[in-house]
């Protein structure tokens, strides 16, 4: 019996042997594969012959024909299948002809540009360097200089130290022909709406000394390719697909955790797991939850300390870099990671991943996947179902789990705030002009329209403002706080703007690396939180309100009983205090008020008006009309990610009994980031099917009064007070009129 298959039946004979709810096995795939295309050279061929690979998968093949043909390409595949020998053999292949072509491999993250290096390198004949926030300056100074064949970098330094000084980049750009942007459905939202803007930029650039790259964009998980990459990058492309290449029998276990434990069930399979001699990975949804289930490891077993560990954004670049080269190594057998080793780094081969909780979209869920079983080698997942409600939709309909396809990745590239953003930066390179529309479309000439924007003359338009590249976030719309250790001075992390007030305000226990941290103040004006470290036995939470005025409406609809609008609003919040709760029981142990200010921000939103009427039969049902609404909100909220790209924090919601504009009691669900990126709007169009959702996973909870699985939230600023479960399900169904 092998080590997955002994490690199961083990889990059969163990106390747990009941949270076990769903098995699936997929079988050993073995590949197809075909001739190498004879128009790659005969050094291409030996590389490959080195690395005894004698033919190429129909999707490898079918990539290189679309380049050869000139093709813009999006590679969509799964992991493991070999998509970075598409672009690599052919860019290789071109090279050979024309040594003096350029190609500009984008990355994500600064992990992803080291671990592709090592791919360029294998090949000599070409030099490759990597140009980012970590690049020494000799090294700098050396490829401003020579301008290597291969530069690999990332959006961030794209935007603000490559593009604003183009001038010093024309032996680059007049050469540039290949443009690679890997990961690309991590272009989401924000981020994505952001990196869309510098594409632009950079088309603009080429544009300007004389060259038109072709674009190469790849990722295992994306939904409607060729329109996400039109959108993207404003250009037309050809999508690759296929499946035949080899891969190990994958194990599906579903496994349902009780709420009182699914920590203490989640490190007993970690360390179970690492006693059968499977490297295992533990996703979970949150900083907070990676830095609790590192510091509880460690207290239940300090043994563990040098083979397991937690990884998360907002460590420091060189800890990230130790975490990876020593599970890349083997030395680490288990690693507990937030989103940010979804992505495809070699991290080695692990055998074990385990999802604390449904990751939010399929889509990250398959690159979470992803990262076990590699290659031909066997591997397990197990699902742990949290008492959340994807969570428990998946766990009630595990089939339903294999059946969804990945979802649609959602951009604003013209949300305002970005679009201005950007098309300042855009003027300062090269000024506008109106040639500019066939890359960004008309809607530029109402924004340059501004006052910061001051015509040069009749045909160009040039931003003369301050400083304007620096000034931008691309993962947030805000600015990026710092967090201080007090006695030491060090910069221990990060932490956006938006983040800061809910997560860093005064007295709260902020987690990093398994040690626990009190914020002592924040500095709003030098963008500072100075913590200091604690051992302490509780957690904080915060208490807020919200505010909401509506702007503009745009479109309405008629469902059931009721009117559903979409349009433009304003959010305003403040935290007003927080609790300490008990680590132990999560026992309220004190309660603080706060001082801090208020936040404003306008995005899109639909709302649900309700008749006033029917607050007259919610008393003769004895229903508590405004718990009803807050737990429909909740509801709404929470299985929106099953029917829209996001994750449920991308989304913010709030229910007034009675709002002063509509003059009803209005339930609000809306982007929860300034401009809005697209979310609600796709939720308008799908509302239906979001309530039925809805309907079908408060009705089908065993619950009597309400619990995560249904109508709790976990981000809910009045700490899940007032709610009703069984209004919440008569307003879902009323909403829709399905009784």
């Amino acid at each position: 019996m092998d080590k997955i298959s002994s490690f199961i039946n083990f889990l059969y004979n163990s106390e747990y042997s009941k949270k076990i709810t769903y098995i699936k096995k997929f079988p050993q795939k073995n590949g197809e594969v075909f001739p190498i295309p004879s128009f790659l050279k005969e050094e291409i061929k030996k590389y490959l012959l080195k690395k005894n690979i004698l033919k190429l998968y129909a999707h490898q093949i079918n990539g290189l024909n679309a380049l050869q043909e000139g093709k813009n390409i999006i590679i969509n595949t799964s992991t493991g299948s070999g998509k970075t020998f598409i672009y690599n053999l052919f860019i290789w292949n071109q090279m050979l002809d024309n040594p003096e072509l350029k190609a500009l491999y984008i990355f994500p993250t600064k992990s992803l540009s080291q671990d592709q290096l090592k791919n360029l390198r294998e090949f000599p004949c070409f030099k490759s360097e990597i140009y980012d926030g970590d690049t020494p300056e000799n090294i700098r100074k050396y490829i401003k200089e020579k301008f290597p064949s291969f530069i690999l970098s990332n959006p961030d330094m794209l935007h603000i130290g490559i593009l604003p000084f183009h001038h010093k980049w024309r032996n680059f750009f007049s050469k540039l022909k290949f443009v690679i942007i890997d990961e690309v459905h991590v272009y989401k939202g924000i981020f994505g709406s952001q990196v869309s803007h510098i594409i632009r930029r950079l088309r603009r650039i080429c544009d300007y000394y004389k060259s038109s790259p072709i674009f190469i964009l790849s990722s295992a998980t994306i939904n409607e390719p060729e329109k996400f990459a039109k959108d993207f990058t404003g250009l037309d492309f050809v999508t690759i697909t296929g499946d035949k290449f080899p891969s190990g029998e994958r194990t599906f276990l579903f496994w349902n955790a009780d709420i009182e434990s699914p920590y203490s069930q989640t490190l007993f399979l970690l360390m179970e797991s690492l006693k059968f001699g499977l490297s295992t990975i533990i996703f979970t949804k949150s900083r907070k939850t990676t830095e609790l289930l590192q510091m509880w490891i460690l207290e239940k077993k300090p043994v563990l300390s040098q083979m397991v560990s937690s990884y998360r954004a907002g460590y420091l670049p060189e800890e990230r870099r130790k975490i990876e080269k020593t599970l890349f190594e083997g030395k680490l057998k288990g690693v507990i990671s937030t989103s940010a080793l979804e992505l495809g780094i070699d991290i080695g081969t692990l055998d074990c991943c385990i999802l604390f909780g449904y990751p939010g979209s399929i889509t990250s869920t398959w690159q979470r996947i992803g990262r076990v079983g590699r290659g031909k080698k066997d591997s397990i997942v197990i699902f742990i179902g949290l008492q959340d409600t994807l969570d428990q939709y998946f766990i009630r309909h595990p089939q339903e789990f294999f059946k969804r396809s990945c979802e649609n990745v959602i951009i604003n590239f013209e949300n305002e705030i970005i679009s201005t953003s950007h098309l300042k930066c855009a003027s300062v390179e090269i000024p506008i002009t109106k040639k500019d529309c066939l890359f960004y479309g008309d809607f530029i000439l109402k924004l340059l329209e501004r006052d910061f924007f001051k015509p040069k003359n009749r045909e160009e338009y040039h931003y003369i403002g301050k400083p304007i590249h620096n000034q931008i976030n691309l993962r947030s719309i805000g600015e990026i706080f710092s967090l201080i250790d007090k006695n030491t001075g060090d910069i221990i992390g990060e932490i956006e703007e938006n983040k800061v007030f809910f997560e860093c305000f005064p007295g709260s226990i902020y987690l990093h690396l398994g040690k626990k941290y009190e914020v002592l103040y924040i500095d709003i004006e030098k963008k500072l939180v100075f913590i200091q470290k604690v051992k302490v036995n509780y957690y904080t939470q915060p208490n807020w309100w919200e505010k909401i005025e509506i702007l503009m409406e745009k479109q309405q609809k008629s469902l059931g009983y009721f009117i559903i609008k979409y349009g433009d609003i304003e959010v305003t919040t403040q935290v007003t205090s927080y609790e300490k709760r008990s680590e132990k029981d999560r026992t309220l142990i004190s309660f603080h008020q706060l001082s801090l200010p208020s936040q404003k921000f306008k995005t899109q939103s639909f709302w649900i008006e309700i008749p006033e009427n029917l607050q007259d039969e919610f008393k003769r049902k004895n229903m508590d009309f405004n718990g009803s609404m807050h737990a429909t909100e909740h509801s709404i909220i929470g299985i929106f990610p099953l029917e829209v790209t996001c994750d449920r924090w991308d989304i913010g919601g709030y229910s007034f009994p009675f709002h002063y504009q509509t003059k009803k009691p209005t339930i609000f669900i809306y982007d929860a980031y300034p401009g809005g990126i697209g979310i609600t709007e796709k939720g308008f169009e799908k509302f239906i099917f979001i309530i039925k959702s809805a309907i079908e996973v408060v009705e089908s909870c065993k619950c009597e009064m309400g619990c995560p699985s249904c109508i709790q939230s976990p981000k809910c600023g009045n700490n899940n007070k007032p709610l009703d479960k069984k209004g919440a399900l008569f307003l879902l169904k009323y909403t829709i009129n399905d009784f």
